[in-house]
């Protein structure tokens, strides 16, 4: 079973996302701030996280990207944001090692389909 850490501050959608997930099969953790989020993915050893690229406490999701593939550099990682500078912020999570990037909002669809994807072969 694939463990998926959920870090959004958002608690209505992080609800949302990891009931679903929960729903597909994936064992799900999440956290609304990124202390406890890394805590998690040190605790846990997920596969694959989903990260709010603007978190409203702590460690931005970038910083937390950084140690995140520090601790675990085969982790998997889709940014998510809702903000409108995604063409510089795409770029700088790519290049930091993301391997998505996600608009919100998006559909349940659409980030199953980019789990899938990124997992296959796990």
């Amino acid at each position: 079973m694939h463990k998926i850490l959920i870090v959004d501050d958002e608690e209505a959608l992080l609800k949302n996302i990891a009931d679903f997930l929960t729903v597909k099969g994936y064992q799900v953790f999440t956290s609304t701030d990124g202390d406890s989020g890394l805590e998690l993915l040190k605790k846990n050893n997920p596969h694959l996280m989903v990260l709010d690229l603007h978190l409203k406490e702590g460690p931005t999701g970038t910083q937390i990207l950084r140690v995140a593939k520090m601790l675990k550099p085969d982790i998997k990682v889709i940014m998510f944001t809702g903000f409108g500078e995604e063409d510089d912020a795409k770029d700088n999570c790519l290049s930091l090692g993301a391997d998505a990037f996600l608009s919100k909002p998006t559909s349940l669809k659409s980030l199953t389909e980019t789990i899938e994807k990124l997992l296959e072969g796990k």
